[in-house]
């Protein structure tokens, strides 16, 4: 079974093997990203094998988020609005983070992927709709 380490600003990492899990997760720094000045970002490995898959960087706020899979041979990202120009400030654990303001998504979206790449063993298929390589990775 898959379990994601999700590590965020809270300190000790979440760990989620299940999608309840995972949405529960999200749904506690979706809340604190309310209490906040700008919304929070998370890295999410595997915990069984954090070396041996991607990992990713996942921005989730109130309603909006993102989602970059960091992988040894690929760097894919959401995309939502692709003529958005600009960035947007994210909080890694008291590091501001500047992302693409085209990456951001819904929410929903963001869920969808890490959901997959909990269900998928942390290999999310090449085809999966929300993902797109960068145009500069």
């Amino acid at each position: 079974m898959t379990r994601l380490r999700i590590s965020h600003q809270r300190g000790k990492p979440i760990l989620a093997a299940s999608v309840a899990e995972l949405d529960a997760a999200i749904d506690l720094i979706s809340g604190d990203s309310a209490r906040q000045e700008c919304p929070s970002m998370v890295e999410i490995t595997i915990e069984e094998d954090p070396y041996g898959h991607a990992y990713i960087d996942a921005g989730i706020g109130v309603e909006q988020g993102f989602v970059h899979l960091n992988g040894p041979d690929t760097y894919r990202t959401t995309v939502g609005d692709p003529n958005a120009a600009g960035t947007v400030l994210y909080d890694y654990c008291g590091n501001g983070e500047d992302v693409p303001a085209r990456e951001e998504v819904p929410l929903a979206t963001v869920h969808a992927v890490l959901a997959a790449f909990l269900t998928h063993d942390g290999l999310i298929p090449d085809d999966h709709p929300d993902l797109h390589l960068s145009p500069t990775g």
